[in-house]
């Protein structure tokens, strides 16, 4: 999960479309058009559009109401990995928990990374 430090050293827009972009991303995931998920959450549609596109800043109601109308845990809103596209940045988590890693665990991670991305 993204470290609440980092976190925090964003700016408040640069948060906002954060979470409007995993919202969105967990909407497409489960086929549901903004519209249907406004109806699910009883929120407006267009309201949830602009939470997507970072232009809102919801409340803790709303974003219950988002999780619900999603079926998911609200903590499940913030699990931002899968939003982060920056190269760089993904190194940096990637080497992050790595060097956080003993000396068996990295062998584990080693030998996870050769079975799902095989050297060919």
């Amino acid at each position: 999960m993204l470290d609440i430090v980092g976190f925090m050293e964003n700016n408040n827009e640069d948060m906002n479309k954060l979470l409007g972009g995993r919202i969105r991303t967990l909407r497409t995931e489960r086929g549901y058009t903004q519209q249907e998920l406004g109806e699910r959450a009883d929120i407006n549609y267009k309201f949830l559009g602009e939470v997507e596109r970072g232009q809102q800043n919801p409340s803790f109601q709303i974003l219950v109401k988002i999780a619900a109308g999603l079926d998911i845990e609200l903590p499940e809103l913030f699990r931002f990995e899968q939003e982060i596209t920056d190269r760089k940045e993904l190194i940096k988590r990637i080497n992050s928990i790595i060097k956080s890693l003993n000396d068996n665990n990295l062998q584990q991670a080693l030998a996870s990374l050769k079975i799902l991305f095989p050297i060919r």
